[in-house]
């Protein structure tokens, strides 16, 4: 079955479900994928822009082959009211994978269901998958139920990707504005590595990189150490049309990186784009000069994500800087630790930064936080 047939099967089935039943949290089952693909739908939408949530086949498959790791909460007649996921995603290392996609049926949006779900995870997952280094998340800001669950379980705050998501998407929780993501990472397995410290945003990184018990020799990355000339830039890019995003994941820096970004910077505005986001090899020696010329585009600071990379490229950790596209209005931005209001505040300084030094689009706070 083809994403379009299934996308209709699940419009032809849609139904509302019988709210206050009692809920169990659990491992996915193939019977389940139907109830998986509704939530999808009902949240996202026909615009998620992987197939696997929709069409059954393949979700089954994707979790046989471990590739994700589904768990539903079902209500007592069996209906799956809610799910949660650890899976691959963007990341170029296959063995960072992400837990999120916590969604919950509207008629048990005030129920258990959520909890039930991360305490599975917690349980049975957290440090136990096989193939698994470590996992990353994207909390969302306009509330503070995903960071204090994750807080909790060993992720750290690292980075800030601003105006992330759609205010669509969270409309029905009140949010106002794109909404902003922290991301949290928990490393499980670690390996020595280098890490260059981009000269242009010195500071930023090493107020950040004392949390982390990384196996890394830290040196300084200079704007001024170019690539050989014959260097090529290798960098793979991913558009998401629903959250108006674009992604650049740069595995190598080349001679003429400052080029390349330029030209993934007009294409994306082209697109419609509000915002887009380049992460850069900090295993590389040329992480200062990619930096520099980021910097020089108008992009800010976004933080740091630990083994991103991975062993593909120059990793195993990036850094992440970004651009807005366009005026974008924010939802506010809520943190539940210390830590995460530090990196909210470096990150939205070196945003301001970037608007009054190159006249770079910045987001405004549609209410007051």
């Amino acid at each position: 079955m083809n994403r379009a047939a299934a996308i209709a099967a699940l419009r032809q089935d849609e139904h509302d479900l019988v709210p206050g039943q009692k809920i169990e949290a659990g491992a996915f089952r193939p019977e389940d994928a139907p109830g998986v693909g509704r939530l999808f739908l009902q949240i996202y939408g026909e615009d998620y822009p992987v197939d696997d949530p929709y069409v059954p086949e393949l979700l089954i498959e994707a979790n046989r082959s471990g590739r994700i790791h589904t768990v539903v909460a079902r209500a007592a007649d069996g209906s799956v009211v809610g799910q949660a996921a650890v899976y691959q995603s963007s990341p170029p290392n296959r063995r960072l994978y992400e837990f999120g996609q916590m969604l919950v049926d509207q008629a048990y949006r005030n129920s258990f269901a959520a909890f039930r779900m991360f305490k599975y995870v917690e349980r049975h997952m957290f440090g136990k998958l096989p193939g698994v280094d470590g996992m990353f998340g994207e909390a969302v800001c306009h509330h503070l139920v995903t960071q204090k669950m994750s807080r909790g379980v060993a992720f750290m705050e690292c980075a800030l990707e601003v105006g992330l998501m759609p205010e669509a998407i969270y409309a029905g929780e009140g949010a106002t504005g794109r909404v902003s993501c922290l991301m949290q990472v928990r490393v499980d397995h670690d390996r020595q590595g280098d890490f260059f410290v981009p000269e242009c945003w010195d500071a930023q990184v090493r107020a950040i990189l004392p949390a982390w018990p990384l196996k890394r020799n830290v040196k300084q990355g200079r704007s001024g150490r170019a690539p050989a000339e014959d260097a090529v830039t290798d960098m793979a890019v991913q558009q998401f049309a629903f959250a108006g995003v674009t992604r650049c994941h740069v595995a190598e820096v080349g001679a003429q990186f400052a080029e390349r970004a330029a030209q993934e910077i007009r294409e994306s505005e082209e697109l419609g784009h509000d915002l887009i986001q380049f992460f850069l090899p900090l295993g590389s020696p040329s992480a200062g000069f990619a930096a520099e010329a980021l910097r020089q585009a108008g992009c800010f600071f976004g933080g740091i994500a630990p083994l991103w990379f991975g062993s593909a490229g120059q990793g195993p950790d990036a850094l992440l800087a970004q651009r807005f596209l366009r005026p974008v209005p924010l939802a506010a931005i809520r943190t539940q630790s210390e830590a995460g209001a530090a990196v909210v505040r470096l990150v939205l300084e070196d945003m301001e930064r970037a608007g009054r030094e190159f006249g770079a689009p910045v987001a405004v706070f549609a209410e007051q936080p």
